[in-house]
C-alpha cells in the first residue's frame, strides 16, 4: 500500500489492487493463452521462462488445485495478477 500511495503521490501514478484471486486468475490467463492472445516478445526471456515451468503441484494430499511454488511462480503470479485484474475490471455493455 506504501508503494501504491509514494506511485500516486510523488509521478502522479494511478493505481488499483490486483485482483488475486488464484484459480479465476489462473483460468483467464488459460483464455487468453488459448486465444492466441497473449504475445509476449522474445526478448522477454523470464516471462517465457515462468510460463514454460509454470506447474500444478503434485501433491495428492491437496483439498484444492494449486500451483507448485517455484522460480516461475513470481513471474507468473505477476502476469496473473496483470491479466485478471485487467480482466474483471473491463466494463461490457
Amino acid at each position: 500500500q506504501q508503494t501504491r500511495f509514494d506511485l500516486a503521490q510523488n509521478f502522479d501514478i494511478s493505481t488499483t489492487n490486483a485482483k488475486k484471486s488464484v484459480l479465476d486468475g489462473i483460468s483467464a490467463v488459460s483464455v487468453v493463452v488459448d486465444n492466441d492472445q497473449l504475445i509476449v516478445d522474445s526478448e522477454c526471456k523470464e516471462v517465457l521462462k515462468a510460463l514454460d515451468q509454470y506447474r500444478w503441484d503434485p501433491n495428492p494430499g491437496l483439498l484444492k488445485e494449486k500451483p507448485k511454488h517455484n522460480e516461475a511462480s513470481h513471474m507468473a503470479d505477476a502476469l496473473r495478477y496483470a491479466i485478471y485484474s485487467f480482466h474483471v475490471a473491463q466494463v461490457t455493455f
